[in-house]
């Protein structure tokens, strides 16, 4: 095999590696890529083994690892769309042992020496190999119409990868049987591996991405300087009496560099675990960027609600005064006897503006948060209750499922996260007015540090839509003209305080009770900076 093969190779085996570390150290349910881009790795590295002469034995053996692409794939599909069972996946895994087993024990039976032929399973197994790539894109393909639309682009990028990837293993196998010994199909492994990236930056946390993404240049870097003075140690050391060095010389250099960068992830966190081990009660530079990171977030959080603050108060102002006096105008207007059905109408329109003006500024100037501990099991229960006397006729008869007793206790402001509930709760029982066996149901689950608690219901659901934009203020699914119509403040509302709390929310599909479903998750004790904040 000759030098361009083995140097289109490298690149592969580097960006695998990292995007390995990547997801196995900084990632969150990461798992399969990691395997993914694992396998990928192997599999390039047993390749370039095949193109040196007294390692090209093992490379023959091992080439075969790349059964496993297909596996590790379908795995990190499983996770992107949050599977329950694996146990498809762990069939995939089994196949792949069986079919590397035969390259390692018996490889003249898949393909010719160092892979430069076809043995008389060759086809069979490149069947095999096209069956298994099908199987995880027929599952994007299928979960894509069901996902939420702002992780569309995910599963999107995850297939795009696929299709490239498998374009290329297969296509690189092909070439290879045949004799031809051409970096193409390596090309098309490489671009799926940086399509990738946008995958892997999806299952990090909000503090980690922004970090990686600002420290790659620098790691970049880094690879570069510590290539250059690795390699001019080995140019001491050698002397003129090493034709590696000398006749390539800048092929080495990249070689070095590419190899730096790849093990850029593990030296972070290599450095900072000792860090902790040695510098203890110091934070690590990760910990110090993250908390720059959210602080520069809050701040212009703060000052955004501050400018919302002001100008929703000067709304509030001019909007509040005449409606003052047409309430006013309007008694007198009934006790002169006028039209009762006028009367009531007029009077529906002022408190429905009355209430818009209300939620205006609830959202445009928040409450500071009075902390305390919160029991959630029981805060749920009261917010029903409020929910329903708020309704009044409006409100059906569901079938509801409260949480189980088991008592779960949140450092919070009560008030406003029973605020939250009451908006969740009121427009699901909204939603199941003309449903035919309305049911509602709360779920609380326990983490490692935060609280999730699931409101879901088997109403109409949520527009596709309206999902990206439905925590932005003045967004509502519910008619103006209705018996209880919408001022679109609401979940914008309940976003900012749990925001505040220092968790989130998110919409979608109840795969339970086929309805909406909102996901709010929040930690058990607030960081001390929000709590310092509001003392």
């Amino acid at each position: 095999m000759g030098p361009l093969f083995a140097y289109s190779l490298v690149p592969v085996l580097s960006v695998a590696l990292l995007l390995c570390f990547t997801a196995a150290l900084r990632g969150r349910n990461a798992r399969g890529l990691a395997l993914y881009c694992l396998a990928t790795a192997l599999w390039s590295g047993a390749l370039l083994l095949l193109c040196i002469p007294r390692l090209a034995w093992v490379g023959e053996r091992f080439v075969t690892i790349g059964a496993f692409i297909s596996a590790t794939y379908l795995h990190a599909a499983y996770d992107v769309t949050r599977q329950r069972s694996y146990r498809l996946v762990a069939l995939a895994y089994a196949v792949a042992v069986a079919v590397m087993s035969l390259g390692v024990f018996v490889p003249s039976i898949l393909y010719g020496p160092v892979a430069l032929g076809r043995g008389p399973l060759f086809w069979p197994s490149m069947l095999l190999a096209v069956a298994a790539a099908a199987v995880p894109l027929v599952h994007l393909a299928r979960s894509y119409r069901h996902e939420a639309p702002e992780r569309r682009p995910i599963l999107r990028s995850l297939g795009i990868a696929g299709v490239l990837a498998y374009s290329g293993t297969i296509g690189n196998a092909l070439l290879l049987s045949s004799g031809y010994a051409l970096p193409f199909g390596m090309y098309l492994v490489l671009a799926a591996l940086l399509v990738l990236v946008h995958v892997i930056n999806a299952h990090q946390a909000p503090g980690d991405r922004r970090l990686l993404e600002r420290s790659l240049v620098y790691s970049a870097m880094a690879a570069v300087l510590s290539a250059g003075f690795l390699f001019g140690v080995l140019t001491l050391m050698a002397g003129s009496g090493q034709p590696f060095l000398a006749e390539y010389r800048a092929g080495a250099f990249f070689l070095l560099a590419l190899a730096a960068l790849a093990f850029e992830p593990v030296r972070q966190g290599l450095q900072e675990w000792l860090g902790r081990r040695l510098l203890k009660g110091r934070a690590s530079g990760s910990e110090l960027a993250a908390a720059l990171a959210a602080q520069e977030a809050r701040a212009d959080q703060a000052a955004r609600l501050a400018e919302l603050g002001q100008f929703t108060a000067a709304v509030a102002h001019e909007v509040r005064n005449p409606l003052g006096v047409l309430a006013a105008h309007l008694k007198l207007l009934e006790r002169r006897g006028g039209d009762p059905e006028s009367v009531a109408a007029m009077r529906e329109q002022i408190e429905r503006a009355s209430h818009f003006v209300d939620e205006l500024l609830r959202y445009g100037r928040p409450r500071p948060l009075d902390l305390r501990r919160v029991d959630i099991p029981a805060t749920l229960a009261l917010s029903y209750s409020t929910a329903r006397q708020g309704l009044g006729a409006l409100a059906p008869e569901v079938s509801f499922e409260p949480p189980e007793s088991e008592s779960l206790e949140v450092e919070a402001d009560q008030a406003q996260l029973s605020q939250v509930f009451v908006i969740l709760i009121e427009n699901s029982l909204l939603a199941l007015r003309d449903v035919t066996t309305p049911r509602l149901r709360v779920r609380c689950e326990r983490a490692e540090r935060t609280l999730r608690v699931r409101v879901e219901d088997s109403g109409p659901g949520i527009p596709p839509e309206l999902l990206p934009r439905l925590f932005q203020p003045f967004v509502t699914g519910r008619k103006r003209e209705g018996p209880r119509p919408g001022t679109g403040l609401g979940l914008a509302i309940a976003r900012g305080i749990l925001e505040r709390h220092g968790g989130n929310i998110r919409a979608g599909r109840s795969e339970a009770l086929g309805g909406a479903l909102f996901e709010l998750e929040m930690p058990f004790t607030q960081p001390v900076s929000i709590a310092a904040a509001v003392s």
